[in-house]
């Protein structure tokens, strides 16, 4: 187990968002969190990355509280890739990719060949190397999210939280991101720790689904488990046709109509 939360109560001043949770992320896994809008998925996803911290209980990577450990070593272990990604249109990709070492130098300390040769390494590992010299502004959409998974990359970290990777791509992009995904994990055995709104993707790219609903977390499993239309119904309020994709041996559904 390399991250987990225990007995986790999470909010904003006087506001509960999320009550009693706890998970168990195993190292090597994929584990997405689904829900329903406002459930608490993206608030889960800030404390498990040490930017949210819980009003009652205990976020814990490797068996050590991950809130008395200082910033640069978690750093070195998680690297954090937020929704909403802000840097100026004009950084070069290979520059913004740097950023990603800045956690492994100490202050005033300049990039060595190492970090450099990791660099160049993040750049081949996100087949980004061709842009290192383009402008972020003339990416396109899937290319500036390669750019980002780049620059955490090369953070070299064991662990990746991400918060809606596919956000705002067409379906060509969100594909090739999510194939991206999978291959770092099997290549790198990286833990990815993701926020999905796709449910069908959630199930083809997953080792593990975590439903939050409520703020809480309704029922974990397997995809070939969880995803079924019981669970549908009971979760996102949705009639559905349910099919199973032999090639990926994982379900998938139609939606049918909204109960309610």
């Amino acid at each position: 187990m390399i991250l987990s939360a225990g007995s986790v109560c999470l909010g904003y001043g006087e506001k509960i968002i999320v009550k009693d949770l706890n998970i168990k992320i195993n190292k090597g896994e994929i584990v997405t969190f689904i829900g329903p809008n406002g459930s608490g998925k993206t608030t889960i996803l800030k404390s498990l990355a040490r930017y949210l911290k819980p009003q009652k209980g205990h976020v814990y990577l490797e068996d050590k509280d991950i809130f008395k450990l200082n910033t640069k070593s978690v750093a070195k272990k998680i690297a954090v890739l937020p929704q909403v990604k802000s840097a100026s249109g004009d950084l070069k990709v290979q520059n913004l990719i740097e950023y990603g070492r800045y956690p492994h130098l100490k202050f005033g300390q300049r990039m060595n060949k190492e970090d450099y040769c990791i660099v160049d390494w993040a750049l081949e590992k996100t087949g980004m190397s061709e842009l290192r010299d383009r402008q972020l502004s003339l990416l396109s959409g899937g290319e500036r999210q390669r750019a980002w998974i780049a620059m955490a990359l090369a953070q070299k970290p064991e662990i990746l939280l991400l918060d809606e990777p596919t956000t705002f791509l067409d379906i060509s992009y969100q594909l090739e991101v999510l194939e991206l995904i999978k291959e770092l994990n099997q290549s790198l055995g990286l833990t990815i720790v993701m926020v999905l709104h796709d449910l069908n993707h959630a199930a083809r790219y997953s080792h593990k689904i975590v439903a939050i609903k409520d703020g809480e977390v309704h029922s974990a499993g397997e995809p070939n488990k969880l995803l079924t239309a019981e669970f549908l119904k009971a979760v996102f309020r949705i009639e559905a046709e349910m099919l199973q994709d032999e090639t990926n041996a994982c379900p998938y559904f139609i939606a049918q109509k909204v109960i309610g």
